[in-house]
């Protein structure tokens, strides 16, 4: 008895080609069906907990340089990634020394986690120490430099989404972002700032039940009988 095979689907098809295509042009023609069109596989995005980077970040033998938190192996693309559209690395400066940036980016991220110094970018320069964050776009040479001791600084920008769009970074002064940067004592004003509202508001509607409390026992009592 002949084995029973599993019957195939539309999906099982492969992309159909033209069957006399006359041109370059219709030769490059795929025609897809309902089932295989959307069938797209792609490897999927590791759940990777980065350990070396950030240890090789702050580690004081580590030279002058960027470290980059790739996935982009078990993602197979072409470019260092992260993540499908972010690239996450470490910089690390040496004291006294300088790290340059060329990004093919929209923007970029910056976190101090240790250190103080200076960053060039778009015309501007940013003078930031632990704590701070800093955006510059991308597009222009960026330099950062250290201060009289190592700095780390935890770096995140979109180039893997442009390098696979195949786009370059935006002409200077077309950025969606401008330099700006945020000082760690106003994070922390700001923040302060806002818990303290929140408290205040808390408050104030805790003292409005208090004082309606009054008066709604004296609304129920009207309705009770004697």
């Amino acid at each position: 008895m002949a084995a029973l095979t599993e019957p195939k689907s539309i999906a099982d098809l492969p992309a159909q080609h033209a069957g006399e295509p006359g041109t370059q042009a219709e030769a490059r023609a795929r025609f897809f069906n309902s089932g295989n069109a959307f069938n797209i596989k792609l490897p999927p995005v590791p759940n990777a907990v980065f350990v070396d980077e950030p240890t090789r970040a702050l580690d004081p033998s580590t030279s002058t340089s960027f470290i980059a938190c790739d996935a982009s192996k078990e993602m197979e693309c072409p470019f260092p990634a992260t993540s499908p559209l972010l690239l996450a690395r470490y910089a690390r400066i040496q004291a006294g020394d300088s790290l340059s940036d060329e990004a093919q980016a929209s923007g970029i991220i910056h976190y101090v986690i240790a250190g103080a110094g200076t960053t060039l970018a778009a015309g501007e320069e940013v003078v930031w120490q632990a704590g701070d964050v800093f955006v510059v776009p991308g597009g222009s040479r960026i330099t950062h430099s250290a201060g009289d001791v190592a700095a780390v600084l935890w770096v995140v920008s979109n180039e893997p989404q442009l390098n696979f769009e195949s786009l370059q970074s935006p002409a200077q002064g077309a950025a969606p972002t401008s330099v700006v940067h945020y000082r760690s004592d106003e994070i922390d004003r700001q923040i302060n700032s806002q818990c303290a509202a929140i408290i205040d508001a808390r408050n104030e509607l805790a003292s409005g039940w208090r004082n309606a409390t009054p008066a709604s026992a004296q609304l129920g009592r009207g309705f009770t009988r004697d």
